[in-house]
This record gives C-alpha cells, structure tokens and sequence, in this order.
C-alpha cells in the first residue's frame, strides 16, 4: 500500500518547472518560425531624392487589376501618375525602396471572387512623432531603356507633349530646365521623351500612340500604385511587390519614419 501512495505522488518541484519549460519551448519555436518566416516588408535602400511627376493619367495593372508585366507598355486611362526620382544631397524627399512578402498580404487578406488577394493602396501609412506624414506610395518601374507608356492624351486639340512636366501635384519640383522634349535638373537628373507608335498591353496586340522616356543612369522611374492593387494566390504563381515609398521632407518633425500596413509597424527608418 506505501508502494502504491509513493509512487502515486506528486513532485511539487516538477510541477514548479513546467510552467517556464513550456514558455521555453514555445519562445524557442516562435524565434525559430521569426527567423524562417519573410518581413513583411523588406527595405532594400533608403536615399534623399528630388522627384518630378512626368505624366498622370496611365496605369501600372490589367483590366483584371494585375501588375502589368515589366516588358510591356503602361496603360492608358488609369488615374496613376509616373514619378521620376533622382539622388540629391538636398532633395525634398526620402525615397524607401524594398520588397512587401506576398505572404504577409496572403495572412492579411481573403482570396476574393477572382482567386486574387485584394487590397487597397491605403493600407500603407507613414508617421512621424505620432503624426501621419503624407506618402505616396509607387511601384518601380525597371525598364526604362526606354520606358513605354501608352499616350494617355484623349484630346485631339493638345500635343502630349506639352502635357508632360505638367500641373506638377507632387512637390516641391527640383530646380532646372524644361525644354520642348526634355527636363534636366540642377542635380543632373536627365529625362528626354519622343513620341512613337508601338504594341500595347500584355499581349502586345495592335499598335498605339506611345511615350518613350530615357533617363540618366542615376535616375529611376516610379508608378504611383493604383486605389486598389491585387495579386494572385500563390496557387497560381504570388511574387512578392517590389515598392517604393516617397516621403516628403518638409514636415518639422525630427523623430524617424515609421511604416505601417493593416495597422501592424513593418519597417522604422530615419532621417537623412
């Protein structure tokens, strides 16, 4: 009967430990997932910038509202500005470029009715002491050798090109020069448009009125992302968005940048 009650006993001191080694355990497993699963948003660089917004009226997605492949030309007809964004010592903004995980959006948004994960451009919010700080929010356009945008100009009375570098909502604008097919800065940002005819779309098929613009080297060409973006599930290919996020400097603030989406801080950066 003793041999039964004593080994029927319980250890006081195993009970104490159990607690901590399940808190253990669970920290371990949670550093580990931490240092396995993707940042949500990845920060590739962080420069001063001027910027000057070249045209609006185009679009960086399908119909479907799909990004629209890097080798084809911008639509027509969206409400998208293009921005291009130039290194200088005192640019008036702060250009963050990185990559979001497709997967961070996959845990934050249901699949909608297309199979595609839905979800707005306002889900990004910048603050700064507390305060929200006006951002705008872009995707990076790559192939700028020439860029191809279709001639969003509708009116038959107006050249595009007088369109261009025109009623600026984006500033302030770097000092420099405009001319008849040309804007150079005083920083050397350089971009030279004509005007051509070409295949337009995804499936490249028949041929529109397009803008060709050439940048300078240390130049790169941003597409504001539209009011709703969309990708597709993973099941069908989800590639991680490569963005850019323009901040302008001329608030008082001193404190550093902070970043977030879905209300969750992503990334912190300071100020140059």
């Amino acid at each position: 009967m003793q041999d039964s009650l004593r080994h029927g006993k319980v250890n006081p001191v195993a009970i104490a430990l159990v607690p901590p080694i399940i808190f253990l355990a669970g920290l371990m497993i949670y550093s580990g997932f931490r240092a396995v699963a993707p940042s949500a948003l990845t920060i590739a660089s962080t420069q001063r910038v001027e910027a000057i917004e070249v045209i609006k009226g185009i679009s960086p997605v399908t119909k479907r509202g799909l990004e629209i492949p890097q080798t084809a030309s911008l639509r027509s007809g969206g409400s998208s500005r293009l921005v291009i964004a130039h290194s200088a010592s005192n640019g008036a903004f702060l250009l963050v470029s990185g990559t979001i995980s497709a997967g961070f959006i996959g845990e934050k948004v249901e699949l909608d009715s297309m199979l595609h994960l839905k979800f707005a451009r306002n889900t990004f919010r910048v603050e700064s002491d507390g305060k929200p700080v006006d951002a705008f929010v872009f995707y990076c356009r790559l192939e700028t050798k020439p860029l191809i945008v279709d001639d969003p100009n509708t009116n038959p009375e107006v050249s595009t090109m007088d369109l261009l570098f025109a009623n600026q909502s984006i500033g302030p604008v770097p000092p420099g020069m405009l001319y008849a097919d040309r804007y150079e800065s005083d920083s050397g940002m350089k971009i030279e448009a004509t005007m051509s005819f070409g295949p337009s779309g995804t499936m490249g098929l028949g041929e529109v009125a397009q803008l060709n613009f050439k940048l300078d080297p240390s130049s790169t060409a941003w597409i504001e992302m539209p009011r709703n973006v969309r990708l597709q599930h993973k099941a069908v290919g989800t590639e991680n968005i490569d963005v850019g996020i323009l901040i302008p400097l001329n608030d008082r603030g001193s404190g550093p940048f902070s970043i977030s989406m879905f209300g969750e801080e992503v990334a912190s950066v300071g100020r140059p």
